[in-house]
């Protein structure tokens, strides 16, 4: 890079994962200090209000654990890939017993220490972005999970870290991921029109009541990663060697499980 680019002024070869992990990295730290943060953590509506928030956090992690065994998870290490300010810890400890999550931005760790100091089983750290950082991978995990943090990555980075977490799954275990989708491709959507039209509606009037300040740091950074055909998640995923599972609930997005052999979850 030379002395007169920054990061958001360059464009990112897409073929080196690095490149854009550094971008990401700029981008989610200036993302992180901002005193909308929580925007750009969980961008539903009402994110501004403490009762929403918990309420969305709630539900985002009942899907991540939609169909395992209560038992199993009761004594399962997670993992969550983008952990953010913390946002889903409370609700995960409420089901699982360990809980350690890492981000790209440090300003994001330091919050999410902070928001959940409550939490003695809980443990957060620092990524480059393109890796699982060293300080994770001294143990196997049941749940690993990649929940609004994939839409953010290029196919690459995506291909790095999805690896590398199955890796660490213990025998049995879930690796749980929420992919962006190409909104060309029909394959798999599961929700009728009139369902479809009223979340995009309600989406609309949330980001039409975000102040300049908030839109910038969207419209002015790269944001969105890989949009995946529904074909093109079964293949990626299913070369990762255990038992493929995907749901498309709306155009916009592909959430996907893969478990490893032995599963009893």
């Amino acid at each position: 890079m030379s002395p007169d680019q920054s990061p958001d002024s360059r464009q990112p070869d897409p073929r080196q994962p690095d490149d854009w992990a550094a971008l990401l990295k700029h981008n989610w730290q200036k993302r992180a200090v901002s005193e909308s943060r929580d925007f750009y953590v969980a961008s539903h509506p009402g994110w501004s209000q403490a009762q929403r928030w918990q309420a969305q956090a709630d539900v985002d992690a009942g899907i991540v654990c939609m169909g395992l065994d209560e038992a199993w998870l009761a004594e399962a290490q997670v993992l969550e890939i983008g952990c953010g300010v913390g946002r889903l810890v409370a609700p995960l400890l409420n089901k699982a017993a360990v809980y350690t999550g890492f981000d790209i931005a440090a300003g994001m760790v330091e919050e999410a220490r902070q928001r959940c100091a409550e939490f003695e089983q809980a443990r957060f750290f620092e990524s480059d972005g393109a890796s699982l950082p060293e300080e994770v991978q001294d143990r196997a995990y049941d749940l690993i999970m990649a929940w609004a943090v994939f839409i953010h990555c290029p196919l690459e980075i995506v291909a790095q870290l999805s690896g590398q977490a199955y890796g660490l799954l213990a025998p049995g275990g879930h690796l749980r991921f929420q992919l962006l989708a190409d909104p060309t491709d029909p394959t798999g959507i599961e929700s009728s029109p009139q369902e479809i039209a009223a979340v995009e509606e309600e989406m609309v009037a949330m980001e039409d009541g975000a102040d300049a300040g908030d839109r910038s740091l969207i419209d002015d950074h790269y944001y969105m990663g890989h949009a995946f055909r529904y074909d093109e998640a079964a293949r990626f995923f299913g070369s990762l060697g255990g038992e493929l599972t995907l749901h498309r609930f709306d155009p916009s997005h592909i959430y996907g499980d893969v478990a490893k052999a032995g599963s009893t979850g």
